[in-house]
Formats: C-alpha cells, structure tokens, sequence
C-alpha cells in the first residue's frame, strides 16, 4: 500500500463523492484505472462537463485549455483552481511523481516533476507546464520509465515517437513494452511522414496510408527507413541502429521477417512487407493456401478449393446445441482426402466471453474433443484448436483462458491422448497460451485488427494458421464461404483417418515395468534397491565414469547383462513423451540424474549437495560454454542476456537444452515421490508423473522443493555451484566436469553470479507462466 496513493483516493471521494457523473476510487492504497477514472470524472465536474467519462477525450480538453493551462505561478487563486491542481497532484502520486503534496498550490517541486515527466517521455517541450496532453498523460496507467522486462530499445524508439510526432499521437507509453499505444503511435508516425493531415489521422492502416508506404531498398534513408526499422524491431528483427539507413544488416533481417511471414524473402521492403510489420493482417488480399470455415465440403467445393490453390482447411468437431450445424458431415473426411485436401480440426462451442473459461470447462471439453476427435478416427499428433473467439484482454488470459487450457491439458494427459493442443485466438492469447507450454501450435485470429491482443503484439513464433480475410469463391455449387489462411507449414493437416489410437508412451511405460520387475527379481524384491537398478541400467554408457560414478555410482553390469538375457526384446528402450511439450523426453538423462539422487539416502532435497552437478547444477554450468559463444561482451549484463537464451533453450543449442532443463526437474519430482513413499515402485512414479498432474505443475513443484519457492535461494545456491572453492567437493566435481569433450571456460566469479542470477530468473519465470 502507497500512504500518498491512499490519501489521493481518499480526497477526491471526500471531494466528489456522491455527485452526480462521479464513481468512487477504491481505498486501498493501490494505484489502477479505476483510481484514475475517478480523477478524470473529478477533473470533469470541476470543468463544469455534467455528462462525465473515464476517458480525458476531446471535451476535456477542450474545457481544459479554456480553463488555462496550469503553470507555476498563473493559477487562479479560486477553489476551482486549486481543486484542479489537487486533482492533477492526486494523478501525479498515482503515476509515481511526488508534486510535494495534494496542497493545490502549484509549486517548485510540482514544476519539477512535470519536467520529468516530459523528459521521460521524451518530449521536446520541457517546461513545466501542464499542457492538455501532459494532464492526460498523467491520467492514465502507462509508465514514462522503463518497467520490469522492459525492452531499452524498445523504450528508445517511444521516446522517438513522442519527440516527433505527440501532436497527433499523444503522449505513448515509454515503459520499454511493444503495445497497442506502441504501434498506433508508429502509424501515426507514417500518416505525418505521408503528408496525411492531423485532422484526418487516424493511427490505424486505412487506404491512404497503404498508397503512401514507399518501396524500400537496400540504399534507401530517411525518415521511413528509420520507422521502418522500429516495425521491424518490435516484430522481433533487430534493424538497428536506428539511423535511418537502408543497410546490407536490414536488408538481411527483411529478408529473415520474410521468410518467417511467408514471403518472398526479397530483402525489399514493398506494400505487403510493410503491411505485414505494421497490422495483423497483413496485406488482406494476399491469397492463402489454407482456410477453415462453417460449410460443409461437397465434391463440387472441394474442387473450387483446389482450383484456388489451397491445401488444407479447418473444420469444427462438435457443433452448439441449438446452434448451427456446422461440425464435419458424415463422409466429408473421404471427400476432403479424395480432393488431395488435408484437415485441421477445430474445437469450439461457445468460447466467445471470458466467462466461459475456467479450469473446469478446460477438463470438459478436453474430453469432448478427444472423444469427437477419435470418433472422426483422428490419428496421433493431430493438433485441436482450441478457438477462444473474442478480444481478451490481460486480466481474460490470465485468470480466464490459461486456467482454462490447463484444464485442457490435464485431461489429455489422464487420457493419455495422442493429440497436440493448439490455440485459436489473437495474437496475445496464442503468445500468452503457448509461452506457458499449454499449445503445441498457433492459429491466429489476424483479421480481427482491433483486438486489444493483436494491437502491439508480434506473430506468435509458433503461428500454424493467419486468418486474415473472410472471402467467398466459387459459383454455383461449387460456392464456398471461408476464412482465408496464411500457412506455415508447421501443421500440414491430416490426409487421413483410422487406425488405432494408443497412450503415447504405453511403449515406455511397458518397457520400464519390465525392466522394473526383473530388477525386483534381481534384488529378491527390495524395491528401493529395485528402483536405483531401473535407474542404473537407463543411463547406459553415456552417463557413466567420472563425475558420474562420483555421483551416482558405477554401471552394474551384472544386472545389465541379467536384463539383457532375460528381455530380449530390448535393444533401445524407448524415449518417454512429454504429454504437455510433446517434445521426447531425455529418458537417459533423466534417469542419470534420478540415480544420483537414488544412489544413497542422503537426497538432496534442499540446499547445495555435490549431487546437484548430476542434474541442474551441471546442466547450468556446462552452459557457460554457449555462454561465452554467444554473448556480445565479458560484462555481467551480456553474460545474464547470454545466460536467459541458452538456460533451457528450445531453438539454439545448449548443454542446458529445454529437455534437459525439464529432465533435470522431473528427475527431482520423481525423486522426491520415491523418498516420500519407500513403497512405491519407479514404475508408479512414472505413471502418476506423466500420466497425473505431475507434468502440468512440475517447475512450481520443482522451485517448492529445492528452493522452498525462493528465487534468492535459487540465485544463491547457483552461485556456490558455480564459484564455490571453499566447498572441496563441489569445486572437485567441477574439475571433474571440464574435459576436452565439455571445454568450460574458466569463467569469473562475477560471470558466475550473472549466470546464476538467470538461472533464478528463468525458473522464477517459468513457475508464473506454468
């Protein structure tokens, strides 16, 4: 709680509360739009404005400048004056300015906060006074200074689009976060640069900004290059510097943003490149090879799909009750498949407010689709899009839609479903959805370009599906309705059905409950000897000597060789699946690590123990290697940067991969399972870790267990990990770990920390997004 936030709400509901326009703040002490709602319907009544809003619009301003503008020294002393400054001081306390106090008069200190405010926002005008858009600013919830994971460049770029062009854009966020403020300030950039009137402006691609775009080549400068370069930034290709310069270094990241989008990587910067950058449609008249839609495919349809260029469509699963009737038609399959046509199926039934989702509902309709998918005869690794069909907003995804996906996800992994999951939405739901590892792929909704959730976000990194236009082709019987698609290729569809469907890892889990019963005959049944056998013989050659027989004991080779004659079906055990990534787990791996932690009672549950280097603590600092390679500088920022990339990398390699981060964590879970109940057979543990919930929470568990749920736990131990010399074993195992095969730089104690300090940061990360 912030004491002057508090006394900001609680005089301005003292001041106006139960006039007639006003709703009260909140009195908690916590700054939000509803507080800075109340000020503005404050800041009304006293402009004499009886029809109030929540938003400082054109009214306000009017009758604000006819009021005066608010400057040190030029007042009026009159109670509507000082009333106004109260308000305005209220905001600035809100916003983080302290004006010196809610005292109404306009003094030294107030001035010089207001100069901070329009320096931060990067501003030319820098004198303190409080001009309509400078009032605005302050009643509003964006930030001015870079906030948390805020982007500097990014920051660099607001800063830019204030300075030149606050006029007609007003005054944007500046906290380091491509958003919708973000973009349309960069559009209205490009509406003053075309020559487009400040009356007509709009900050959003209308026709005469797409005549304006100008062609953009390698050569090319000025001030289109330069926002250019910015779309390109906030699209996730780093165009800078910021010069303006059409560059060789630009040309070749249009070219990789071309690539990604689906075009031809030209390295030129033409209408649908533009477009591209700047809307989540694109260039709507681009003609897509995929497309979904609510009709039935007939022979007559399907030909005019063809004859349109396109190779795959989606259609729905399930139909509403009472509503229309447009899931797949008994025998539709056989049609699409006879055309040379794919599928992609959707699940959707009412999705379309944020009520409907929940956790609960995720369950339901987890199973619903599983069944409806397996009645159509789907096969294995088909990916079901989940549609969630309206503009949700931040507070929808979080406490809404991801609670809802995790539903989903649990109940795929109970059923042992062999399908992915994938997200239809906008762009920050598929962003927010996938990020939390709850879909496999995206289906973005792109043609909605008003979403709240497409404005200021990039194409999602796993995008299958851009819907961007709704068109009809066709004539006759052969006429369609369909939403036009942009195509990845990261789902092809489904060419055919049948076939039966099996638990993904039903292989695994059989391979593992043989191995584990020869063990319990090997040991006369003692199964805690038992289940460090099971672990023994997975790790094979490739985790065995040195620090590995240090930590987890030599290979028995005598219990190798008694699995070996008595199963002789066994050559290459089969790879567990993770049911939630669906990537293939690293069953070796993962058992080495549980070995260590099986191999005498002392596990290591808490706190630094030599063990560690046997699973997360290792992984972390073999990484150093990438480390080095990667970053820019030997400073500690370039290491943490260098440190956040390659910790559980997904699409760089790393010795501290995504599957061995996950290996690492499962190891300890399963371990854990195994202390807690000395009953308890490797083999059950498996099957409730990958078949109950243990997967859906298992870096939350993880952080619990290890770290007592402490990211300054976790920072501290890495560093010991890492930099330790006063712990003899630790810095011998380390020793043990450097070899011409893992060629770890001798790093300082300072690079050490920032790798640690990511380390702590990644996982903190990754428990809020589970």
């Amino acid at each position: 709680m912030d004491p002057a936030v508090m006394a900001a709400q609680v005089w301005v509901n003292s001041m106006y509360g139960g006039r007639q326009g006003y709703v009260a703040a909140p009195e908690t002490g916590k700054t939000g739009w509803s507080t800075v709602y109340s000020l503005t319907r404050a800041l009304q009544l006293e402009l004499g404005i009886t029809n109030t809003a929540d938003s400082f619009g054109e009214t306000t301003a009017r009758k604000y400048n006819e009021f005066g503008i608010l400057e040190q020294g030029k007042v009026p002393d009159t109670e509507q004056g000082r009333n106004i400054v109260k308000i305005l001081q209220c905001a600035m306390y809100c916003k983080g300015y302290n004006p010196g106090g809610i005292t109404g008069m306009f003094g030294d200190t107030m001035k010089n906060y207001i100069i901070k405010l329009q320096t931060d926002a990067g501003l030319p005008v820098r004198d303190g006074r409080v001009y309509d858009y400078i009032f605005k600013a302050f009643l509003t919830m964006d930030a001015y200074v870079r906030t948390s994971g805020g982007d500097t460049k990014v920051r660099e770029i607001q800063r830019d689009l204030n300075n030149k062009y606050f006029r007609t854009s007003g005054v944007q966020p500046c906290d380091g976060h491509y958003q919708r403020g973000t973009n349309k300030a960069l559009i209205y950039g490009l509406q003053t640069e075309i020559g487009i009137p400040a009356s007509q402006q709009t900050g959003s691609v209308g026709p005469g900004t797409r005549a304006g775009l100008p062609t953009l080549r390698e050569g090319s400068t000025g001030q289109f290059v330069k926002l250019f370069q910015y779309a390109l930034y906030f699209n996730g290709y780093d165009a800078s510097p910021f010069n303006g310069t059409y560059s060789s270094q630009v040309k070749y990241q249009v070219a990789e943003f071309q690539r990604f989008v689906k075009l031809i990587p030209t390295g030129t910067a033409d209408l649908t490149t533009w477009l591209s950058t700047l809307v989540s449609t694109g260039d709507p008249n681009r003609k897509g090879q995929a497309c979904d839609g609510i009709t039935e495919v007939t022979p007559a349809r399907a030909q005019t799909l063809i004859n349109n260029g396109y190779k795959t469509i989606g259609r729905y699963l399930v139909n509403v009750p009472g509503g229309l009737n447009k899931k797949i038609q008994p025998g539709e399959l056989a049609t699409i498949f006879d055309a040379g046509l794919s599928v992609f199926p959707i699940y959707q039934t009412y999705g379309s407010r944020a009520s409907y989702f929940n956790y609960e509902q995720g369950i339901e309709d987890g199973i619903a689709a599983f069944n409806a998918a397996r009645e159509y005869g789907f096969k294995k690794d088909t990916t079901i899009y989940f549609a969630v069909d309206f503009d949700a907003y931040g507070s929808d995804i979080t406490d809404n839609i991801i609670p809802y996906f995790r539903g989903v996800n649990s109940q795929f992994i109970r059923l042992g479903s062999p399908y992915k999951i994938g997200v239809y939405g906008a762009r920050n739901v598929c962003i927010q959805v996938s990020r939390g590892g709850l879909a496999h792929n995206s289906f973005v909704s792109g043609m909605s370009t008003g979403f709240s959730g497409n404005l200021g976000f990039p194409l999602p990194s796993n995008w299958a599906f851009d819907q961007i236009s709704t068109i009809t082709i066709g004539s006759g019987s052969g006429s369609i309705n369909i939403d036009n698609n942009i195509m990845s290729e990261r789902d092809p569809g489904q060419t055919s059905v049948g076939g039966n469907l099996i638990d993904l890892n039903v292989e695994a889990f059989n391979e593992l409950k043989r191995i584990f019963d020869l063990a319990m005959e090997y040991t006369g049944d003692a199964i805690q000897q038992a289940n460090y056998l099971v672990t023994n013989y997975y790790r094979k050659e490739r985790y065995a000597g040195g620090i590995w027989t240090y930590t987890t004991g030599g290979i028995v080779k005598e219990f190798k060789d008694f699995v070996n004659t008595n199963y002789k079906d066994v050559k290459e055990f089969k790879n567990f699946i993770d049911p939630k990534s669906r990537h293939f787990v690293d069953t070796e791996h993962l058992m080495a690590t549980l070995s260590s932690i099986l191999y005498t009672p002392d596990i290591p549950f808490v706190g630094v123990h030599v063990k560690g280097l046997a699973g997360w603590a290792g992984d972390l600092f073999t990484s150093m290697i990438e480390v080095y390679e990667i970053r820019e500088n030997e400073s500690y920022d370039a290491t943490y940067a260098a440190g956040l990339k390659v910790i559980g990398a997904r699409d760089i390699d790393s010795h501290f991969s995504y599957d061995d981060y996950l290996s690492d964590i499962d190891a300890l879970n399963i371990g854990k399972q195994l202390d807690g109940d000395i009953t308890l057979s490797i083999y059950d543990a498996f099957v409730d870790h990958f078949r109950g919930n243990g997967v859906m929470t298992r870096i939350a568990d993880f952080f619990e267990t290890k770290f007592k749920s402490s990211k300054a736990n976790a920072e501290d131990d890495a560093v010991v990990y890492l930099n330790s010399v006063a712990n003899v074993d630790i810095a011998f195992a380390r020793a043990m770990l450097r070899s011409p095969e893992l060629p770890v730089p001798h790093y300082t104690d300072e690079e050490g920390r920032a790798l640690a300090k990511a380390w702590a940061d990644k996982l903190y990360t990754d428990v809020l997004n589970e």
